[in-house]
């Protein structure tokens, strides 16, 4: 189905088993005016936060080789988190940090990048994936493919795991002036199984491109689905179904946007940043996967800024420029209803999830806070700023949050905590 592209498949020597991860399967792909908002939370985790406890066995493990390790539940919790009254936790090895992405969940497995701490002599750390079983605890450590490279979105599906890792270049690579911190990246996608293998090369970047030009795989069943840049400026819409040599494109566009699954069915949002850059006007398709060639039909069509995110039918954003303050707009794909806002207002909106077909957590500079659609006025706000806090994910009824200490209180844990919800 579709044609196939790069060479696939071929076993990587030498090279420790990896994992790692980050989250459900949505992520914001409009990265004009999102990931700007998403860097300035981050440097608030330096800001300093409460206190807590754990344990977790094991923390010396080398990153070098295959290792497990188990993780032990905080008491007592950070203050910012003992309103969600979570139904567990799991704390992490002194000095250690998820990433602020936050964490995917397949099964009962977790799987997110891990950040060690830096290295006295040279302030450096060279992140790690871990899948964790949420049964037992313990933890699978793996190493990054590439030494130099940056680990981004890792994704777990029938026993397989895909992980991006990219590396920035000088600017001169995307045709830009000579700089370090330039917008100019090339990536690798390999694919493993969890249990056993080696990582496997199944696509690259055909050249060096602007950073929202990095796929960001989804599972889709028993296969994965992402996007990339092509040759001539096109983006591909590639499928990966384990055992199969390489990915199949089955659908070539003019640009790259957010895929989203929803039961089973692919939507695909394109968007163009306004003029101030503060809003992306988006347009979602619903894609075909079942002929021979995918089909893209148009569904909705949205304003807003920041992140959103698709789950059973609706669609979930914020109507404004994220750095205003607002409340949450919920559309129905195809127009069934007419769009309705819920919960309070928020100001600084980063992004938000879906937890359950009526609940949604929203992340902003006024912290976590849960919406309800069966009662539109009114919010459930567990952390009254973003101090510490990671992006938080919904998957299917479960809302996962990680809470980080400020590197000086490297002694307190970056704490993982998760609450259940019936509806």
């Amino acid at each position: 189905m579709g044609e196939s592209v790069n060479d696939g498949g071929v076993p990587l020597d030498g090279i420790v088993a990896g994992h790692r991860g980050r989250r459900d399967q949505h992520r914001d792909r409009q990265r004009g005016f999102t990931l700007p908002l998403l860097c300035a939370a981050a440097a608030l985790l330096a800001s300093g936060c409460e206190s807590g406890s754990a344990a977790a066995q094991d923390t010396a493990a080398s990153s070098s080789a295959r290792t497990t390790l188990t993780l032990m539940p905080v008491s007592p919790l950070p203050k910012a988190l003992k309103k969600l009254r979570p139904d567990g936790n799991l704390g992490m090895p002194r000095g250690w940090n998820i990433d602020g992405s936050g964490v995917v969940r397949s099964g009962k497995r977790l799987v997110f990048l891990a950040v060690p701490p830096a290295s006295a002599s040279t302030g450096t750390s060279t992140e790690e994936t871990w899948v964790v079983d949420t049964g037992t605890a313990r933890v699978r450590r793996f190493a990054q493919v590439t030494a130099g490279w940056s680990p981004g979105t890792a994704v777990l599906g029938g026993g397989w795991l895909l992980r991006v890792e990219s590396r920035q270049l000088d600017g001169t690579a995307c045709g830009d002036k000579a700089s370090q911190t330039s917008d100019c990246y090339s990536w690798r996608l390999y694919g493993q199984q969890v249990t056993s293998g080696r990582p496997r090369l199944l696509a690259q970047s055909a050249h060096a491109g602007h950073q929202s030009l990095v796929p960001h795989p989804l599972a889709d069943g028993g296969s994965f689905v992402w996007e990339q840049g092509l040759t001539g400026g096109k983006a591909g819409l590639m499928r990966w179904t384990p055992g199969a040599a390489g990915p199949a494109r089955l659908l070539t566009r003019s640009t790259t946007g957010q895929l989203d699954l929803d039961g089973g069915t692919l939507y695909l949002t394109e968007g163009k940043l306004s003029a101030d850059g503060g809003t992306s006007s988006r347009t979602t398709y619903r894609v075909g996967l079942r002929q021979r060639s995918a089909v893209a039909e148009r569904v909705a069509a949205f304003t807003g800024g920041g992140g959103f995110a698709i789950h059973g039918g609706r669609i979930a954003y914020f109507p404004r420029p994220a750095d205003e303050t607002g409340r949450i707009r919920v559309l129905t794909i195809g127009g069934r209803s007419a769009p309705v806002d819920v919960g309070k207002a928020v100001n600084g909106f980063y992004t938000l999830d879906w937890i359950t077909p009526n609940r949604l957590v929203t992340w902003s500079v006024s912290g976590y806070a849960l919406d309800d659609l069966r009662h539109p006025a009114a919010s459930a706000v567990f952390s009254p700023d973003a101090v510490g806090l990671g992006v938080p994910r919904g998957s299917d009824g479960t809302l996962y949050v990680a809470y980080q200490f400020a590197p000086s209180r490297g002694v307190k844990p970056t704490v993982l905590a998760w609450r259940n919800f019936a509806s």
